[in-house]
C-alpha cells in the first residue's frame, strides 16, 4: 500500500527529508521577500477578448478614462474667485500636469493653457486662456475669470457653490500609486496653511489608499496566527501540537507565495489575505493529522509508530479533500480573465502542495520526542449529539437542508454581479468614500466614474454635422435615463460654443454649424491657441476618431448595465452616418467594469458546475460510492447557496475580487464530510454497526473537523473587526460563514444521512480501507474513554 511505504520512508529518513523541505523553503521564502509582487496590472484584470477591452485597447492611449482621476481643491474659506486661492490652486495643478506618469494631454485644470473663453465681437474672435499664463490680479481681471467660469466651467471646473476647483487628470498604468497618494497628501498639509483642502479620488488613487493599509493588514496577519496557536494549545494541551502544524501551514504558504514569485505573478492587494486563508487550509489538515498521532499515543504507541499509523489513516482522506479543495480553484482557468486564470493555476498546485507538506510534517515529528501531557480529543461533539438527541430525530435535517437549499436558489437570483455599492473596499466613513460622495454631490457636470463612447470613421468624420448630432444625442439620451449619469462632453461643446462666438454671444447660435467647413473652422479657432498635443484630447490630426465621455456617479452593477444598454440602443436604432462613422460602446471604468461583469455573469454557473464534478468525481474515485458522492455533492451545492444568501445580505456583490474567494469556498465544503466519512467507513471495516461507526466517527474525526474548522475560522475573524479595508473585512466574515456552514453540514447532515439510510455501498468497499490500530477489536474501549481526560505519556 502507497500509504504505508510513504509512511515506512519518512520513519527511516526523516532528518534528511526535513532538512531538505527546510533548505526549499528558505529558497521560496527569500523569493517572496526579494521578487513577490503586490501590484495591480490592469491588463491582466480584463477579459482580452470582450468588446469593450479591444475597445480600450485601441482608443485607451488617446482618450484614457480607465484611470481618470478627480482633484477637488476647496477653498475653506470663501470662493474660488480669490487671488490666494487661485496660486495654491495652481501651484497643485502644475504638480499634477508635470507629474512623469500623467497623459498630460489629459490633465484638465483652470490655470492651463488649455482652458479657453470664447468671444467675439465687430466680427472677430478671441480665444484665449481665462488663467493663463497669469492669474487674474485686478478686480477687473477677477470678475472677467468669474463670467469665463461661469459660462463655460461651472459645475465642471468649478464646483456648483463656486467655493471649489476640479483638476482633472489621467494616470499611466506604470502609476506608483502609493507615490501618487503620498504627493497628494503632502500637497494638501503644504497647503493646508493657505485655507486649501484637497479631495481625491479615482482608481489610481484607490488602489494607493489600499497600498496605505498593507503594514496595517501585515499587523493582523499576526494577529491571526496568534489567535490559531491559542486555540490549538486549548484543544490538545501541548506545545508540540501548536508547533507543528503552525511551522507546517507557514512553509505551505511560503512554497505559494515563492512560487507567485518565481512566475512573476502580481498578487493582488486585495487579495493579500489569500495566503492566509491557505495557511488555514494546511494547518486544519495538518490538525486532522496530529489529532490521528495523538490517539496513537492513547494506545502506548511511540512517537515513530504513531505517526506512521496516523499517516496511513489520513493519507486517502487528505488526499481526497486536497483535490477537492484545488478543484475551487483550477476551475477559474474557464473564466477568460488573465488574472484569475494564473490565480487558478497557481492556488490550485499551492493547494496540492498540502501533501508534501504533511509529509514534512510527519518527518518533523519524528525527529521529536512524545510529549508528556496532551489531549487527544475533547466531548464537544458528541454532547451536541446527545444534547439535540439528533441520532433520533436526524429524519428532519435532510428536510431543513432542502429548505435552506430552496431559500439559498430564490435568494441567489438577487445577487449583484459587479460591486454592490460605489467604492466597496473602503468603509463608508474612509476619507476616499466621504471625498467621492462630496465631489459627485457639489459638482453637476462630474461623475467620478465614466463612460466613453468612441467615435470611429474615415477621414475628417468629425467634420461632419450629422457625427456632431449623433454624439451629441446619444450623451443626452443616456443621461435623460439614468438618473447616476451626467451629461456627455465632446468635440460637440466646443463647436457650439465657437459658433455661439462667432455670432457675438448670441445664445441662439450656440448649436452645431450647418456645413462640414463650419465645424473645420470652428476645431481650428479652438485649437490654435494651445499647447502641441492639446487637442489630441478630443481627435486625431485626420479628426476621424473622437469620443463622448458620459460621467456617472458610481459603477454598481445596476448602474453599468442600465448604462451601456441604453447607449447601444441608441446606437442600433440611429441612422447611418456619413464618412462611414459608427458609434461603439463602452469605455471608461463603465467599460472595464461592463467587461468583467459579463465574464463573470457569463461562467459563473459554469465555474460551480465545474467545482461540483470535478469533486464528485475525486469522491467517486476515493470512496466509490454514489451514494457517498451525492451526499457531500448536496452538502457543497447547499452551503454553496447559503453563501450567496449571506452575500446579498452584506450587500457583497460578485467580482473579479470576490470571486477567487467564493471559488475558495466551494471547493473547502466537501473537505469535512470526506473526513467524518472516511472514519465511518474505517468503523465498519471492523465490523461496528452504523450507529457505532458513527458515533466513533463523531468522537475522533468529528471533533477533529470542528477543531479545524475553528482553527480556519479564527484567523480571518480579527479582519472582521479591525481591518481597515472593508473588502478583507467582509471576505473575513464571508469565510467563516462558509466554513461554519460546511462544518455544520459535516457533523450534522453526514452522519443523519448515514443513520437514515445505512448505505450498503460504504459496507461494500470496506475491503479498500487501511485496519489500523486506531481501529483494533478493542474499539469499544477506545470510545469508552473520556473524551476530555489528560494522558500522561509512558516512558
Amino acid at each position: 500500500m502507497i500509504a504505508s511505504r510513504i509512511a515506512s520512508f519518512i520513519k527511516r529518513y526523516a532528518l534528511l527529508i526535513a532538512g531538505v523541505m527546510l533548505v526549499f523553503t528558505c529558497f521560496m521564502g527569500w523569493m517572496s521577500v526579494r521578487h513577490l509582487s503586490l501590484n495591480v496590472v490592469l491588463e491582466a484584470m480584463l477579459p482580452a477578448q470582450h468588446p469593450n477591452v479591444k475597445l480600450m485597447a485601441k482608443f485607451g492611449a488617446q482618450f484614457g478614462g480607465a484611470n481618470t482621476s478627480l482633484i477637488m481643491v476647496e477653498n475653506t474659506g470663501g470662493t474660488v474667485y480669490d487671488e490666494k486661492f487661485l496660486s495654491a490652486y495652481k501651484r497643485i495643478a502644475d504638480e499634477i500636469y508635470f507629474y512623469p506618469s500623467v497623459h498630460r494631454h489629459l490633465v484638465q485644470a483652470l490655470t492651463l493653457r488649455k482652458t479657453k473663453a470664447l468671444s467675439g465681437s465687430a466680427g472677430r474672435i478671441d480665444v484665449n486662456a481665462i488663467a493663463w499664463p497669469d492669474l487674474p490680479h485686478t478686480p477687473a481681471e477677477m470678475l472677467t475669470f468669474q463670467n469665463n467660469v461661469r459660462a463655460a466651467y461651472l459645475g465642471f471646473l468649478v464646483s456648483d457653490d463656486e467655493k471649489a476647483a476640479m483638476i482633472v487628470a489621467d494616470f499611466k498604468d506604470s502609476t506608483d500609486y502609493a507615490q501618487l497618494v503620498h504627493l497628494v497628501d503632502s500637497l494638501a498639509a503644504k497647503e493646508a496653511p493657505n485655507g486649501v483642502r484637497i479631495h481625491a479620488v479615482g482608481r489610481p488613487l484607490l488602489l494607493g489608499a489600499i497600498y496605505g493599509y498593507l503594514n496595517a493588514t501585515l499587523g493582523l496577519i499576526v494577529v491571526s496566527l496568534a489567535f490559531s496557536g491559542l486555540i490549538l494549545y486549548f484543544y490538545f494541551r501541548s506545545w508540540i501540537a501548536v508547533f507543528v502544524p503552525m511551522l507546517t501551514a507557514a512553509v505551505g504558504t511560503i512554497w505559494g507565495t515563492g512560487a507567485m514569485a518565481l512566475v512573476h505573478f502580481n498578487l493582488d492587494p486585495l487579495l493579500i489575505i489569500l495566503p492566509v486563508y491557505v495557511f488555514a487550509i494546511v494547518l486544519s489538515h495538518c490538525v486532522q493529522f496530529v489529532s490521528r498521532v495523538f490517539e496513537g499515543f492513547e494506545q502506548d504507541l511511540s512517537m515513530s509508530e504513531a505517526v506512521r499509523n496516523g499517516l496511513i489513516q489520513i493519507f486517502a482522506p487528505s488526499t481526497t479533500a486536497i483535490v477537492a479543495a484545488a478543484a475551487g480553484f483550477f476551475v477559474l482557468l474557464l473564466i477568460g480573465v488573465p488574472s484569475l486564470q494564473s490565480l487558478g493555476l497557481i492556488c490550485g498546485f499551492w493547494l496540492l502542495a498540502i501533501a508534501p507538506a504533511l509529509i514534512f510534517t510527519a518527518s518533523l515529528l519524528c525527529l521529536l520526542p512524545r510529549p508528556k501531557r496532551f489531549r487527544a480529543r475533547t466531548a464537544w461533539v458528541e454532547t451536541i449529539w446527545e444534547k439535540t438527541r439528533l441520532a433520533r430525530y436526524g429524519r428532519i435535517v435532510p428536510l431543513v437542508m432542502l429548505g435552506f437549499l430552496a431559500a439559498g436558489i430564490y435568494e441567489s437570483r438577487f445577487v449583484i454581479v459587479g460591486d454592490a455599492v460605489g467604492s466597496p473596499v473602503l468603509w463608508p466613513d474612509d476619507r476616499y468614500n466621504a471625498d467621492n460622495a462630496l465631489i459627485n454631490s457639489r459638482f453637476a457636470a462630474v461623475g467620478t466614474d465614466t463612460m466613453l463612447v468612441y467615435v470611429e470613421g474615415d477621414r475628417d468624420a468629425l467634420t461632419q454635422p450629422a457625427v456632431f448630432h449623433a454624439m451629441e444625442d446619444v450623451g443626452r439620451y443616456v443621461w435623460e435615463r439614468t438618473p447616476k449619469a451626467r451629461q456627455g462632453q465632446s468635440l460637440v461643446t466646443v463647436v457650439r460654443s465657437v459658433q455661439e462666438a462667432l455670432y457675438e454671444g448670441d445664445p441662439s447660435y450656440k448649436v452645431i454649424p450647418l456645413t462640414p467647413d463650419e465645424i473645420r473652422f470652428n476645431l481650428y479657432m479652438f485649437s490654435s491657441k494651445g499647447e502641441p498635443g492639446d487637442f489630441k484630447a478630443y481627435t486625431d490630426e485626420a479628426l476621424d476618431i473622437g469620443s463622448v465621455v458620459i460621467p456617472f456617479a458610481d459603477k454598481t452593477g445596476p448602474t453599468v448595465q442600465t448604462a451601456t444598454s441604453l447607449a447601444r440602443d441608441f446606437v442600433a436604432r440611429m441612422p447611418a452616418l456619413p464618412n462611414q462613422a459608427r458609434l461603439k460602446v463602452a469605455g471608461g471604468q463603465i467599460g472595464i467594469a461592463e467587461a468583467i461583469n459579463n465574464e463573470i455573469g457569463r461562467t459563473r454557473t459554469l465555474v460551480l458546475v465545474a467545482i461540483l464534478v470535478f469533486i464528485m468525481a475525486t469522491v467517486y474515485a476515493s470512496f466509490r460510492s454514489l451514494w457517498v458522492t451525492a451526499v457531500l455533492a448536496g452538502s457543497l451545492v447547499t452551503s454553496t447557496f447559503l453563501t450567496d444568501i449571506v452575500m446579498r445580505v452584506m450587500g457583497i456583490g460578485l467580482n473579479i475580487n470576490t470571486l477567487p474567494l467564493a471559488a475558495l469556498g466551494v471547493g473547502l465544503a466537501a473537505d469535512y464530510g470526506i473526513y467524518v466519512l472516511y472514519r465511518v467507513r474505517q468503523g465498519l471495516a471492523q465490523g461496528a454497526g452504523f450507529e457505532e461507526a458513527v458515533d466513533h466517527s463523531l468522537k475522533t474525526a468529528g471533533n477533529a473537523v470542528m477543531i479545524t474548522a475553528i482553527t480556519m475560522i479564527a484567523p480571518v475573524l480579527p479582519w472582521a473587526f479591525f481591518s481597515a479595508l472593508r473588502f478583507q473585512a467582509e471576505m473575513g466574515v464571508l469565510h467563516a460563514v462558509v466554513l461554519f456552514f460546511n462544518m455544520l453540514g459535516a457533523l450534522i447532515f453526514v452522519p443523519c444521512m448515514v443513520l437514515i439510510f445505512k448505505p450498503r455501498s460504504l459496507i461494500a468497499q470496506t475491503s479498500r480501507v487501511p485496519l489500523t490500530s486506531s481501529f483494533p477489536m478493542r474499539y469499544g474501549a477506545v470510545a469508552a474513554q473520556p473524551a476530555s481526560a489528560f494522558v500522561d505519556a509512558k516512558d
